[in-house]
């Protein structure tokens, strides 16, 4: 059997590609591609990989060498913001608000938990400190910085007799640096570190700006001056996390980048990395992307069924207030191409103020962004921006308060307890958004902290991630380690309404949403209904009567899962429908 080859590798008509190539080790696949003429550009070790220059010839030639498993495009992946954006010197504002009040971070502060010891890594665009934040704050106070990886241009530190080249040492791989030395030309990796580790407070309320205060950041700078960047620099980050992991102490890599999924998780290199990266013991948390609103738009490496995967809320600026809560338009939703329930959980990620240096009297160092949307700053330090990429970060900074808390967790447990301690988006007695728009819903930081949990809460229990990453697709007998999600999709009988649905072991089949063939806009339940599509003869009408069998109770005074489950006739089960009973707000989306 053939290795498995990108259709979009076969497709490219250009006479030189680059691609990744999977062996059993990157030492083979260095060698396998040497062998056909081709020339190897990176050691991708931590996905037994190479970036490779290949011509058409030279792939097919790779294809059929035994040993190859995949040879996958080195595709483009950029930021996950959609724009949105506002923006002086003390370290209190009035311009912002302040988004830990409205997942509990606040109430995890007051305990003492600020996500100290814990190192955050951002692959991203790259920090920037302003010339007077540096001078008047320091790195320390405005966010904990541990120092900058920068992967682009090849990993080369600028030769020069500058003071930044001298904040700057040459490692293989890529460039270190040092505070006053690291860079950001685009602007979206300072914001999503921001948000993260940030020790601006609010005016008003004295609440910090940032979700993990106390969380050292560093940063991995894969993406370039425009916000886009490649496989190859983006997994060459990753594997210099988890080479690090016990040195810096990386317990986290926030990824609020994205890709297209065109070729199947196990195979995509990006979603091999970040499972290698959880298999070392890294939480990764990554974007849902800003495709949505319709069904199937969740992008890598969000896709990959063992990460963190986050969408959006738009709280329209009311700290604390959940009524007026809603899922913007672009958060991308599930399932997945493989069929997996995405995205786990919401965060905010609507009109967040982090950091963003905006000077037009310097317009070396102010950031792409800033320039291209000057109406989101209002002054020179402080940026509002809006996509999921903002949502990822705020997820983040509430793993590193959970992992200061608890630092022997492992990301399965991590995973688990966040998802076991998110509020879903309500509507009386059923869910405002169905579980492959919302996942387990918004993430509250107070329970995911400090709450009780089953002795043996652990996700992906299903999945034997070593297994999965030993066996690429080198033949039909490696997909028996892989994975199938548990979504499956049915057209309806007039080719109007496509059902999403999946069958438990007894047989039982629960529906997960439904939306238009047209397009995949989703359906409520009450627009679902004035259709009447049938599938295979039967008619869908909404009864009541199966009670909830998830969830779980939190002490008295704290909201609890309740309530009913509406089913479909003919023996098929609403997966959604609950209410509240507690004291926190709730938010019924719209």
């Amino acid at each position: 059997m053939s290795a498995y080859v990108d259709p979009a590798v076969r497709q490219s008509t250009q006479d030189v590609l680059s691609t990744i190539v999977t062996a059993d080790s990157s030492q083979h696949a260095a060698k396998l591609v040497e062998q056909v003429g081709g020339r190897v550009t990176s050691d991708l070790w931590l996905i037994d990989a190479v970036g490779a220059l290949l011509s058409p010839h030279q792939v097919e030639a790779l294809a059929a060498m035994p040993g190859v498993r995949s040879i996958v495009e080195n595709k483009r992946v950029m930021q996950s913001d959609w724009g949105d954006g506002g923006s002086s010197y003390s370290l209190t504002t009035d311009l912002a608000w302040p988004v830990a009040i409205d997942v509990g971070a606040d109430q995890v502060h007051a305990a003492g938990v600020t996500g100290k010891g814990v190192t955050v890594m951002v692959v991203d665009s790259g920090v920037f400190f302003s010339p007077l934040m540096s001078m008047f704050l320091g790195a320390d106070v405005a966010i904990p910085f541990a120092g900058q990886m920068d992967f682009l241009g090849d990993g080369v530190c600028p030769e020069g007799n500058s003071y930044q080249v001298y904040l700057m040492k040459q490692y293989d791989g890529y460039c270190m640096q040092y505070f006053s030395a690291s860079v950001d030309r685009y602007g979206h990796g300072t914001h999503v570190a921001g948000i993260i580790g940030n020790n601006y407070k609010d005016a008003a309320t004295n609440v910090s700006l940032g979700i993990a205060p106390g969380a050292w950041i560093l940063s991995a700078r894969s993406l370039g001056a425009d916000g886009t960047g490649n496989y190859i620099d983006t997994i060459e980050a990753i594997q210099a996390g988890v080479a690090q992991k016990d040195e810096r102490n990386i317990r986290v890599i926030n990824l609020s980048l994205s890709a297209y999924a065109t070729v199947p998780y196990f195979v995509d290199p990006l979603n091999r990395a970040v499972e290698a990266a959880w298999a070392a013991g890294i939480v990764v948390v990554a974007a849902a992307g800003n495709e949505g609103p319709n069904a199937e738009t969740i992008t890598v490496p969000g896709s990959d069924p063992y990460v963190i995967t986050v969408g959006a809320l738009d709280t329209n600026r009311t700290p604390g207030d959940w009524s007026d809560d809603i899922l913007p338009r672009w958060s991308a939703t599930g399932p997945t191409p493989d069929g997996f329930l995405k995205p786990d959980v919401l965060a905010p990620g609507s009109k967040i103020v982090s950091f963003m240096y905006n000077n037009p009297s310097d317009p070396l160092n102010t950031a792409m962004l800033a320039l291209q949307h000057p109406d989101y700053s209002e002054t020179t330090e402080l940026f509002r921006m809006s996509g999921t990429s903002m949502a990822t970060a705020v997820t983040s900074g509430v793993v590193a308060l959970m992992l200061e808390a608890h630092p022997e967790l492992t990301p399965d447990q991590v995973k688990f307890r966040l998802k076991y301690a998110a509020k879903p988006a309500v509507d009386g007695d059923d869910i405002a958004y169905n579980l492959l728009q919302q996942g387990a819903g918004r993430i509250w930081a107070p329970d995911a902290v400090f709450g009780t949990f089953p002795a043996d809460g652990v996700a992906n229990t299903w999945m034997d991630i070593n297994a999965d990453l030993a066996h690429g697709y080198a033949t039909e007998a490696d997909l028996a380690y892989h994975y199938q999600g548990p979504i499956r999709k049915m057209l309806s009988d007039d080719g109007s309404t496509v059902l999403y649905y999946a069958m438990t072991a007894d047989g039982v089949t629960y529906g997960f949403g439904a939306a238009d063939a047209n397009g995949l806009s989703w359906f409520d339940l009450a627009t679902l209904t004035s259709r009447l599509p049938t599938w295979s003869g039967g008619m869908l009408t909404m009864i009541s009567g199966m009670e909830w069998a998830g969830g779980y109770s939190n002490p008295a005074g704290l909201p609890t899962w309740s309530g009913r489950l509406p089913t479909w006739s003919g023996g098929m089960d609403w997966a959604g429908g609950m209410e509240w009973a507690g004291g926190l707000p709730t938010w019924s989306g719209g």
